[in-house]
């Protein structure tokens, strides 16, 4: 498909949009709206700006991104009749990921700044931060730990049945809510041969009551996706540092609430645009800095923020 120019972002939503707008509503700006079209040539100087922010990752998003990977290996390698890999094969393919991740961002900067889409940069690299002692310890802790809960999933031992289907493995779909489109990727959605459905997430930090907000999204993709009763689906948050899996079901009445309140979250955006039918975004200062300032030294766009942040301070 051809590549259409637009002035202005296709409106959306999506659980982590929602998370982003509550956590700071400049950060929301810069996320959705300043960074459009900044992959240009001729991108005015903040939006090219926030386009390359926007693609900065971290030390643990980076970890994520690896577990996320080996999952994904063990997957095809399951569906395609192959032994499970160890749990060492598994650590060190997320460490090679890790590695490869902390090559390019200590060599690749003027590449990054040139092609940041294409060139893997970590924040604290890009910033001078670095990381510490203490989280590289974390870090390198976890890792075997991880792969090791990775490996010991009962999710393997389902999808070998005979019968058994992946439905859906990191794949990028949407549903429609109150007229608009809703972005759901979820990490693995299987058939079990009597009939049921799983729907799977890889959790590599700490658990937390908003993955349920999130599951119970993908829940509702899945019986709008697949036409499938929500009897049938069964949600589990796999926490592999911990490692423990909890497992949820929901109702119609459960997924009412979802649905409802995710065109509350979507009326809320709207208040802040100018023009809601083309997406136009009200001015930047509509869109203030977060009250907790303890954050912003974290947040990708904090370049941008940093002369305000120190002028409020002055």
């Amino acid at each position: 498909m051809a590549y259409v120019r637009t002035e202005y972002p296709q409106w959306s939503w999506s659980h982590s949009r929602q998370q982003i707008f509550a956590s700071c509503l400049r950060r929301y700006y810069y996320n959705y709206y300043a960074s459009h079209n900044g992959w240009e040539r001729d991108a005015p100087a903040e939006a090219a700006l926030a386009y390359r922010l926007k693609q900065l990752g971290s030390i643990y998003t980076a970890l994520g991104d690896g577990v996320h990977r080996a999952a994904q290996s063990l997957v095809h390698r399951v569906k395609a009749g192959r032994e499970l890999a160890s749990a060492e094969d598994v650590e060190e393919e997320i460490r090679r990921h890790l590695r490869r991740v902390w090559r390019s961002s200590q060599k690749n900067r003027e590449e990054f700044l040139l092609r940041p889409k294409r060139v893997d940069m970590l924040r604290e690299f890009y910033y001078g931060t670095g990381v510490s002692e203490a989280v590289l310890d974390s870090i390198n802790q976890r890792l075997g730990q991880v792969a090791r809960a990775l490996v010991a999933s009962s999710v393997w031992r389902e999808l070998a049945q005979p019968g058994a289907q992946v439905v859906s493995c990191e794949q990028f779909d949407t549903i429609t809510i109150a007229g608009t489109p809703v972005f759901a990727v979820p990490d693995l959605i299987y058939a079990q041969p009597g009939g049921d459905w799983v729907v799977v997430d890889w959790k590599s930090g700490e658990e937390a009551e908003e993955y349920r907000d999130q599951v119970a999204l993908y829940v509702l993709f899945v019986r709008e996706k697949y036409a499938v009763a929500v009897e049938r689906i069964t949600a589990r948050l796999e926490y592999l540092n911990g490692p423990s899996t909890v497992e949820m079901r929901f109702t119609p009445q459960d997924l009412q609430a979802v649905e409802r309140q995710a065109a509350a979250s979507m009326e809320e955006m709207k208040g802040f645009l100018t023009d809601p039918e083309r997406n136009i975004p009200q001015p930047k200062e509509r869109f203030a800095l977060t009250e907790a300032r303890e954050q912003c030294p974290w947040c990708n766009f904090y370049e941008l923020c940093r002369d305000e942040l120190e002028q409020s301070v002055s």
